[in-house]
Parts: structure tokens; C-alpha cells; sequence
């Protein structure tokens, strides 16, 4: 739903209500206070939570908004003259947890005079309040103009009810009521000195180009793309410099002024460290404008920097690299453009363009020194603000920068690009090493390119890390098993099945390298798991009729083979191996068909062509035999040997 750009409370404004109380002339209804209370702006508000921030008795609010600001204190500093009581509770751990959650706080004012009676204020301590919040677990009761409390009854989570008298003690102040003392404990504390400067959101007006600073940055993929002259070239930032990578169109207005400007100061641009590839999306969508007329308007203008044509696959990346970094998916206008920073040891994406941009603000951009991640953040944002500095916050920053390169690494494999994955794990393996996943992950990729012994490694780092790491011992077997090291196979094997025992193809894996060790039994031991745990696994069930089948158990062999035809009736193996079983039982007639439905199913099958051959020659059909016998020798010189005249 974000992604396609719309919110769960769009171009809402923020409403406050007013409880207007027993007031006759409202009505029992509540008071749309929203403009007068100052609370009314138009965030994409998510969650508020109520605190006595100043430590003035009244509530303050923190208001945290999907979009811009992300969070706002606003500060009540209504007037007024009235008293307050603050109380926060500690429960014994033993009948009520410590914090108190669910404690029910009855304050009971103290009259002017006996005759009179006033109000009581009665609050729960909640452990969330609202979506998304928790409010200050101190309890405000405002007292009007009462200046003394009778007593506080408070009813603990366990049941007991307590009662403390405050007779005595002064209004306006916060006390910790400890369960089981009676007794109310001083904690109030001097007002803060920290000043907060007010301040008036500026609303940006509505713009179809926006500039986009990196906060997180990410490693480029390698990009590739065509010159006019059909020439493949690699797009390579160079060492030191930024790259600004421009995508435009013959038939996009906006885009030829961009470069009409770019190609007029391009010295300057060149003299701040910019180089420029424009590539042209001309003959990519759905637009008449082809390769041609980007080729002719590029000769015309006679541009000083690199043009050329852009692929599908670079087009793809790009968006890929839109997408990650930003919930919404739309696809990207023209002009756009991607500044890339080589000035490090790699080419990360420093700001995205969207729409038209100006070579003073390049320039400007250009000058920016690299930045660590708090710095980028200043930079990026459109308002001023001060940053939140703690270490959970900067862990958590790492940790979410950490995520967005995941996400694309894991897209980039997904698509097939298994270099660019590559270089993006071993990117977040440099400042999270101890990620088991990642490391993971990334064994896949280099198990994808062939990169074994490597892939090996890094499953062996993941196992390390999750010593229960199920996935990770199993593929770990499957290498080893590769590389022709069985008895190390069956041992990760074996661990990934200590880990997780309802792992149907981890048993089948077994299965499989224990038959090459011809320990028959323990195999069979494994398929019979792996199709109970997975009845639908036709593999195991074809394996074990195999086993058994060698071993002259053709009756056996036959229920197996037919098992896993019903599950997967398009196997040309399996109905190959029945035709054996049938042939060695003595029904020639029942397995014909098998061997005619293995070659159908598979054509080049070599072994079911000779073995259809052998039966219509049993069964006296000797020139369709010739013909099958033939074929099964193209298919594989090596037979000829075994047809007899």
C-alpha cells in the first residue's frame, strides 16, 4: 500500500479533542479543539505519548509521524493556575511486577471544609497507550485549585489494596509510592535546563524534482550499457572523481535542456571532480522514439561527455537501487540521475536526482566532503534539527544500514546477478561479520558461481556463529559431497539432523551419499524418513525402488517406482526403472510401455531407448527393436557393445 504511494491516513491533519465534561451547553459531546490547540498539522501522525517533560505538572506531548518531522515534542504551556500531584509506582516483584503495570491510583483531594466534597481522580498504569506508544509510566492528577491531598488508595496487580496519606506533604510536587511502605518518597526534581527553542514548520510547496542525499550508502552494481555504435561498455566510475550516470530521452524536453547545460560547463564540472555518462532510454518503453533519434540528436549536439544507450538490465538496476532505499516503488522520471562517489576504495551512490538538476547544485554537491552516517543525515534533511546522539541510536543506524544492503544483495541474486550480490555481502560482512544469515547467504552466491571450496567457508562461518544452523550444515554436506569428501558429508549431514529432524531433503541428501558408500540399509533408512516426513517426495521414493532394485528386490523396487510416478508422473527415470523391474519380474508386455513412456517424456533418454529395444526383441517385434537399439547408439557410443546382433 506504501509502496504504491498511498498512507493508511492521507492528507489527514492532526484533530484534538476537548472533554468538555458535564458542561451544559455542550451537549455530552466532545470539542473539536484541533486549530486553537496548535496540535493541527499535517504529519502522517503515528503515535503520541504523554510526558511531563519540563516538570511543570502538565502533560507535554511526543508526537512520532511517518513522514516529516519524524518526531515532534510539543510543549504545553497553556496557563494556568491550577495544582498537580505526580506519582509513580514500585511494585514489591513478589504479588506486582516492579514497574506496576495495571496498578489502579485513586487520589482523593482534601475538602476546604467538611461539608464540601470534591472530585476523585482515578488513572491505570498502562504499559502501552495508544499505536506505537508508551507514555511516562508517572501518573499527573491535576487538583484544580485544591491545595492538599487526603490520601492515595492504591489497588496492586496482585489484588491488595493500599492506602497512603499524604496529609502534610506539599501539593505541585512527584512522589514514588513504594508497595507495602504506606509511605510517599520525595522525587521531585529541579526544573530542566534544557532550552527548547521554538520553532515553525515550514510547508514545501509541491514540486515534481527532488534532490535525495544518501544517509545509507551502498555499494553501485557493476553497470553496463551500449555506445550509438552498438559497442558493449561498462560503466566504471573513476578512481577519485564522482560519476554522474544520466538517463535520458530524444523526445523528453526537459532532459535535452539538462544536457544542453551540462555540455556548456562541463569544464567546470570536470574541474569539480564530475564526469558524465548520459545513456538514452529511447526504444525501452512504450514510446514510438527509437535508437536512432537519440543517436542523431547526440551527433547534432555534439556532447563533450560519454552518451550511449541504456539496457533493460542497467535500467532494472537502478530501480532496484530506488526501491531499496525508499518505501515508495514508482518508476523513475525522466530526467534522472545518480551521483556516484569513487572519491573512496569503492563506488557508492551519493544522491539521487529525480527530475531535472542544475550543474551549481553538482558542483555544490561535489564539494561535500565525505561524511560519516551522522553527518549524511544533517545533509539530507530538507529542515534544520539536531540529530539524536546516543549509542543505541548510532547501533541501530549501523543495523538498519546494514539491512537496506541485504535487501539489495538478496534482490540481486534473486535476479541472477550473482557478482553484484557478491560484492554487496562481502560490503556488509566488513562491518557485521557475526551475521550467520549474511554469511549464508553469501555462501549461496559464491555456491551459484562455482566458487565451492569459498562457498564451503563461508557455511562453515555461519555454522559457527548459529551452532544450530540446519540449512547451513546441509548445503555444507552437498559441497562436501561435491568436492568428493563423503565421510564429511554424512557428519554435517548428520549435524544439520541434530539441528532440525524434519528436514525431508537433508534425509534424502543422506540417502544419497550413503548409497555411493554402499551402506544400502542406512540409506533406505533415510528415504523411508524422508518420504514420511514429505509423502510427496517422488526423488526419495525413485532412489530407494533404486536400492532395492540392485539388490534383486523387484517386487519391492516396482511399489517404489510406482509411488513416485503417481506423485510425478511426468519421470522419465522412474518409468525407465519400472520397465526394468517389470522386465526382470518377467512381464515383458507391462514394461514395454514403461520404456515407451520414458522416451516420449525424454527423446535423447539413451538407456530407455536400448532398454525398449532389449524387451520388443524379447517380445519378438525385432525391427522396431533395431530401430530403438540404434538410437540408444547414437545417443551413446559406448552401448554399442551391448546389442547383440
Amino acid at each position: 500500500m506504501l509502496r504504491q504511494g498511498r498512507s493508511f491516513s492521507g492528507r489527514e491533519r492532526n484533530v484534538c479533542f476537548l472533554n468538555t465534561g458535564a458542561a451544559p451547553a455542550a451537549g455530552e459531546r466532545f470539542a473539536n479543539v484541533s486549530a486553537v490547540s496548535g496540535l493541527d498539522f499535517p504529519d502522517d501522525g503515528r503515535a503520541v505519548a504523554l510526558v511531563d517533560w519540563d516538570h511543570d505538572g502538565d502533560q507535554d506531548l511526543w508526537i512520532s509521524n511517518r513522514n516529516a518531522p519524524r518526531l515532534r515534542l510539543m510543549r504545553n504551556d497553556a496557563p494556568g493556575g491550577n495544582h498537580f500531584l505526580a506519582l509513580r509506582l514500585k511494585g514489591d516483584g513478589v504479588t506486582t511486577n516492579r514497574d506496576a503495570v495495571g496498578a489502579r491510583v485513586e487520589v482523593i483531594p482534601k475538602a476546604p471544609h467538611p461539608a464540601s466534597r470534591l472530585p476523585r481522580s482515578v488513572k491505570t498504569l498502562r504499559a502501552g497507550e495508544g499505536f506505537l506508544a508508551q507514555s511516562s509510566k508517572w501518573l499527573s492528577f491535576g487538583l484544580g485549585a485544591s491545595d492538599a491531598v487526603e490520601k492515595v488508595i492504591v489497588r496492586w496487580p496482585g489484588g491488595e489494596a493500599e492506602e497512603f496519606f499524604l496529609s502534610g506533604l506539599a501539593v505541585d510536587r512527584r512522589y514514588q509510592l513504594v508497595q507495602g511502605s504506606g509511605k510517599a518518597v520525595d522525587h521531585t526534581r529541579p526544573a530542566r535546563r534544557t532550552v527548547l527553542a521554538a520553532s515553525t514548520q515550514e510547508i514545501l510547496p509541491p514540486t515534481q524534482v527532488a534532490r535525495i542525499p544518501m544517509v545509507e550508502t551502498v555499494l553501485v552494481p557493476e553497470l553496463g550499457y551500449s555506445d550509438f555504435a552498438g559497442n558493449k561498455k561498462t560503466l566504471v566510475a573513476k578512481e577519485g572523481k564522482l560519476l554522474l550516470l544520466n538517463l535520458w530521452a530524444s523526445w523528453c524536453a526537459p532532459c535535452i535542456k539538462e544536457l544542453d547545460e551540462f555540455a556548456k560547463r562541463y569544464e567546470e564540472l570536470q574541474a569539480g571532480g564530475i564526469e558524465v555518462v548520459a545513456l538514452s532510454v529511447d526504444g525501452l518503453g512504450d514510446e514510438p522514439a527509437g535508437v536512432e533519434n537519440a543517436a542523431r540528436l547526440a551527433a547534432k549536439h555534439k556532447y563533450p561527455f560519454a552518451v550511449g544507450q541504456a539496457t533493460r538490465e542497467l535500467t532494472a538496476q537502478l530501480q532496484l537501487l530506488n526501491d531499496v532505499r525508499f518505501a515508495l516503488h514508482r518508476a523513475l522520471p525522466l530526467p534522472s540521475s545518480y551521483l556516484i562517489d569513487r572519491r573512496a576504495e569503492k563506488s557508492r551512490l551519493a544522491v539521487i536526482y529525480k527530475g531535472p538538476v542544475s550543474a551549481d547544485q553538482l558542483l555544490a554537491d561535489a564539494k561535500l566532503p565525505a561524511a560519516n552516517r551522522r553527518e549524511r543525515w544533517v545533509r539530507a534533511a530538507p529542515f534544520g534539527g539536531t540529530p539524536l546522539s546516543h549509542p543505541r541510536v548510532e547501533e541501530l543506524a549501523r543495523d538498519w544500514s546494514a539491512s537496506l544492503r541485504i535487501l539489495l544483495a538478496f534482490q540481486l541474486k534473486s535476479g541472477g546477478q550473482l557478482g553484484s550480490a557478491a560484492a554487496q555481502y562481502r560490503d556488509v560482512l566488513e562491518t557485521h561479520s557475526d551475521l550467520a544469515e549474511v554469511r549464508y547467504d553469501y555462501g549461496q552466491v559464491l555456491k551459484g558461481m562455482g566458487r565451492l571450496r569459498e562457498a564451503a567457508t563461508e557455511y562453515e562461518e555461519a555454522t559457527r556463529l548459529k551452532p544450530d544452523f540446519a540449512q547451513a550444515y546441509n548445503n555444507l554436506g552437498n559441497i562436501l559431497e561435491q568436492l568428493g569428501h563423503p565421510e564429511q558429508a554424512v557428519a554435517h549431514y548428520q549435524e544439520a539432523l541434530r539441528a532440525k529432524p524434519e528436514l525431508p531433503m537433508t534425509h534424502y541428501n543422506l540417502g544419497k551419499v550413503l548409497t555411493k558408500m554402499r551402506r544400502s540399509d542406512d540409506a533406505i533408512a533415510h528415504y523411508q524418513e524422508a518420504v514420511k516426513l514429505n509423502p510427496k517426495f517422488a526423488e526419495a521414493h525413485f532412489n530407494w525402488g533404486n536400492i532395492l532394485m540392485r539388490g534383486g528386490q523387484f517386487e519391492e523396487a516396482t511399489i517404489r517406482f510406482r509411488e513416485a510416478l503417481r506423485i510425478k508422473s511426468a519421470y522419465p527415470e522412474a518409468w525407465s526403472n519400472l520397465g526394468r523391474s517389470l522386465g526382470a519380474l518377467g512381464k515383458p508386455q507391462e514394461a514395454i510401455p514403461a520404456f515407451r513412456k520414458a522416451v516420449q517424456l525424454k527423446p535423447d533418454f539413451a538407456e530407455a531407448h536400448f532398454n525398449l529395444g532389449t524387451a520388443l526383441k524379447e517380445s519378438g517385434f525385432l525391427e522396431e527393436a533395431r530401430f530403438h537399439h540404434q538410437r540408444a547408439v547414437q545417443l551413446k557410443p559406448s552401448l554399442r557393445s551391448r546389442v547383440s546382433p
